[in-house]
Protein backbone atom coordinates (compact mmCIF):
# COMPACT_ATOMS: atom_id res chain seq x y z
CA UNK A 1 0.00 0.00 0.00
CA UNK A 2 1.30 2.92 -0.83
CA UNK A 3 1.98 6.14 1.38
CA UNK A 4 -0.17 8.10 -0.28
CA UNK A 5 -3.40 5.84 0.79
CA UNK A 6 -2.23 5.75 4.03
CA UNK A 7 -1.43 9.17 4.85
CA UNK A 8 -4.94 9.85 3.14
CA UNK A 9 -6.59 6.94 4.58
CA UNK A 10 -5.71 8.12 8.18
CA UNK A 11 -6.11 11.81 7.16
CA UNK A 12 -10.03 10.49 5.88
CA UNK A 13 -10.56 9.65 10.05
CA UNK A 14 -10.40 13.14 11.39
CA UNK A 15 -13.93 13.87 11.65
CA UNK A 16 -15.00 10.41 13.24
CA UNK A 17 -12.23 11.19 15.61
CA UNK A 18 -12.16 15.07 15.93
CA UNK A 19 -15.99 15.73 16.54
CA UNK A 20 -16.78 13.25 19.03
CA UNK A 21 -13.73 14.99 20.86
CA UNK A 22 -15.18 18.60 20.16
CA UNK A 23 -18.01 17.58 21.78
CA UNK A 24 -16.91 16.21 24.82
CA UNK A 25 -14.82 19.37 25.11
CA UNK A 26 -17.89 21.35 24.55
CA UNK A 27 -16.41 23.33 21.56
CA UNK A 28 -19.80 22.18 19.58
CA UNK A 29 -22.98 20.56 20.81
CA UNK A 30 -24.83 17.94 20.09
CA UNK A 31 -26.51 18.57 17.42
CA UNK A 32 -23.68 20.02 15.58
CA UNK A 33 -21.44 17.11 16.46
CA UNK A 34 -24.04 14.90 15.49
CA UNK A 35 -25.29 15.92 12.09
CA UNK A 36 -21.75 16.63 11.27
CA UNK A 37 -20.46 13.18 12.43
CA UNK A 38 -23.66 11.31 10.49
CA UNK A 39 -23.47 13.37 7.44
CA UNK A 40 -19.64 12.22 7.00
CA UNK A 41 -19.98 8.70 7.56
CA UNK A 42 -22.68 8.33 4.95
CA UNK A 43 -20.40 10.20 2.60
CA UNK A 44 -17.44 7.66 3.51
CA UNK A 45 -19.90 4.66 3.39
CA UNK A 46 -20.61 5.77 -0.16
CA UNK A 47 -17.16 5.82 -1.25
CA UNK A 48 -16.61 2.55 0.01
CA UNK A 49 -19.77 1.12 -2.42
CA UNK A 50 -17.46 2.70 -5.11
CA UNK A 51 -14.63 0.57 -4.63
CA UNK A 52 -17.28 -2.69 -5.42
CA UNK A 53 -18.69 -0.37 -8.51
CA UNK A 54 -14.98 -0.42 -10.18
CA UNK A 55 -14.05 -3.73 -9.54
CA UNK A 56 -17.69 -4.58 -10.94
CA UNK A 57 -17.53 -2.68 -14.23
CA UNK A 58 -13.39 -2.63 -14.67
CA UNK A 59 -12.31 -5.88 -13.48
CA UNK A 60 -14.93 -7.65 -14.71
CA UNK A 61 -16.48 -9.44 -11.34
CA UNK A 62 -20.15 -9.23 -12.54
CA UNK A 63 -22.99 -7.67 -12.25
CA UNK A 64 -23.60 -8.80 -7.95
CA UNK A 65 -20.87 -6.28 -7.11
CA UNK A 66 -22.36 -3.20 -9.35
CA UNK A 67 -25.88 -4.20 -7.83
CA UNK A 68 -23.74 -4.31 -4.21
CA UNK A 69 -21.48 -1.30 -4.90
CA UNK A 70 -25.61 0.74 -4.75
CA UNK A 71 -26.39 -0.71 -0.75
CA UNK A 72 -23.73 1.48 1.09
CA UNK A 73 -25.64 4.91 -0.61
CA UNK A 74 -29.03 4.02 -0.12
CA UNK A 75 -28.27 2.60 3.69
CA UNK A 76 -26.66 5.71 4.54
CA UNK A 77 -29.53 8.11 3.02
CA UNK A 78 -31.90 6.65 4.81
CA UNK A 79 -29.76 6.63 8.00
CA UNK A 80 -29.65 10.06 7.01
CA UNK A 81 -33.51 10.81 7.08
CA UNK A 82 -35.02 8.09 8.48
CA UNK A 83 -33.35 6.77 11.68
CA UNK A 84 -32.81 8.86 15.10
CA UNK A 85 -29.54 9.55 16.26
CA UNK A 86 -28.61 6.59 18.23
CA UNK A 87 -30.13 4.17 15.49
CA UNK A 88 -28.73 5.79 12.71
CA UNK A 89 -24.99 5.69 14.34
CA UNK A 90 -25.49 1.71 14.94
CA UNK A 91 -26.74 0.86 11.37
CA UNK A 92 -23.89 2.95 9.80
CA UNK A 93 -21.58 1.25 12.47
CA UNK A 94 -23.09 -1.90 11.02
CA UNK A 95 -22.32 -1.00 7.34
CA UNK A 96 -18.86 0.00 7.90
CA UNK A 97 -18.39 -3.85 9.15
CA UNK A 98 -20.46 -5.65 6.52
CA UNK A 99 -18.29 -3.21 3.83
CA UNK A 100 -15.09 -4.37 5.55
CA UNK A 101 -16.15 -8.19 5.56
CA UNK A 102 -17.25 -7.88 1.77
CA UNK A 103 -13.62 -6.49 0.87
CA UNK A 104 -12.08 -9.06 3.16
CA UNK A 105 -13.95 -11.53 1.00
CA UNK A 106 -13.45 -10.64 -2.81
CA UNK A 107 -10.05 -11.39 -4.35
CA UNK A 108 -7.88 -8.67 -6.17
CA UNK A 109 -6.77 -5.90 -4.02
CA UNK A 110 -3.27 -4.52 -3.86
CA UNK A 111 -0.82 -5.49 -1.41
CA UNK A 112 -1.54 -4.20 2.09
CA UNK A 113 -5.32 -2.85 1.33
CA UNK A 114 -6.84 -5.31 3.82
CA UNK A 115 -4.76 -4.47 7.23
CA UNK A 116 -5.09 -0.86 6.00
CA UNK A 117 -9.34 -1.03 6.13
CA UNK A 118 -9.25 -3.06 8.83
CA UNK A 119 -7.49 -0.07 11.19
CA UNK A 120 -9.77 2.30 9.40
CA UNK A 121 -12.65 0.77 9.52
CA UNK A 122 -12.01 -0.08 13.25
CA UNK A 123 -11.62 3.46 14.25
CA UNK A 124 -14.54 4.63 12.08
CA UNK A 125 -16.79 2.19 14.22
CA UNK A 126 -15.19 2.66 17.62
CA UNK A 127 -16.15 6.12 17.10
CA UNK A 128 -19.40 5.75 16.19
CA UNK A 129 -19.82 3.97 19.75
CA UNK A 130 -18.30 6.65 21.08
CA UNK A 131 -21.11 9.04 19.35
CA UNK A 132 -23.45 6.67 20.56
CA UNK A 133 -22.29 7.03 24.05
CA UNK A 134 -22.16 10.82 23.94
Amino acid sequence: MSRHALWLGIAGLTPFVTLPLLLMTGVIDSVQAQTGFLQYSAIILSFLGGIHWYQGLLLGSGNWQIHFSMWPSIVGWLALVLAPVPVALGVLALAFAVMLAADRWIGRQPPGYRTLRLSLTSVAVVSHGGMLLL
